[in-house]
């Protein structure tokens, strides 16, 4: 390998920055906030491009990774809303079982204090909105970043005669077909991403300067430079002195 140690400048190439090379990517609605920026920011530092070209291959590299990331969640998203309906449904139907239950009790206490059939009227109606309520949020709080309340939810959702495992296997079984079409797509990214990965390594092996040497000697520099004010700050504490 070369040991022409003069990394390549953006301005020999009328660039500011590499980056400059592409255009500006915008967010998409579902994306975290922000959330590529640093993500990118964490993958060129990683991959460390050194010409145009390597620049524009590593920004296709973060690409596929940013789009397997997004189609992972697109298709989890479709899991967790399986299993939420699931969820939702149980406790719809435990709190409609004990308001049947609470109505046949009433009705029971009535007929006993000698009440007359055809006056019976219902004492109470079964409140759906706030058993909606419940029910969403029972299903929201299996899917908590919090440890504790998820570990209270799934004790809740085992209460209700279900269990975690057979609900993810009955959610895998009713896969819809909009999340098959995320996995081959992850499937084509990641067999994608290895064939650019590849050509970015023999970019690398090929390049005309040796990077380590560049890093090596930015670092004894950065050295030799503090040395010198460390110098420069007694000898000027000497002389005040």
């Amino acid at each position: 390998m070369s040991r022409d140690l003069t990394s390549p400048s953006p301005e020999r190439f009328g660039m500011t920055s590499f980056a400059d090379l592409l255009p500006a990517r915008d967010p998409i609605l579902g994306e975290d906030p922000g959330s590529f920026r640093d993500f990118h920011r964490g993958m060129m530092q990683s991959l460390t491009p050194f010409t145009p070209y390597e620049c524009v291959v590593a920004e296709n590299l973060v690409a596929i990774e940013w789009e397997l990331l997004q189609h992972r969640r697109m298709r989890d998203a479709n899991f967790r809303r399986v299993i939420h309906t699931s969820v939702s449904d149980a406790v719809l139907a435990r709190e409609e079982a004990r308001h049947e239950a609470a109505l046949d009790e009433a009705w029971d206490k009535f007929i006993a204090e000698g009440g007359d059939e055809d006056a019976w009227k219902a004492p109470f109606e079964f409140d759906k909105a706030a058993a909606l309520k419940m029910a969403e949020g029972l299903a929201a709080r299996t899917v908590s970043q919090d440890p504790d309340l998820q570990a209270e939810a799934y004790a809740e959702v085992v209460a209700l005669g279900l269990h975690p495992v057979e609900l993810m296997s009955a959610a895998y079984l009713a896969w819809p077909a909009p999340a098959s079409k995320h996995d081959d797509k992850i499937q084509s990214l990641e067999r994608r991403r290895r064939e650019v990965k590849r050509d970015y390594d023999a970019l690398q092996k090929a390049r005309p300067v040796d990077v380590k040497a560049i890093e090596a000697e930015v670092v004894e520099a950065e050295v030799v430079e503090a040395e010198v004010v460390e110098a420069e700050v007694v000898e000027a504490e000497v002389v005040g002195g």
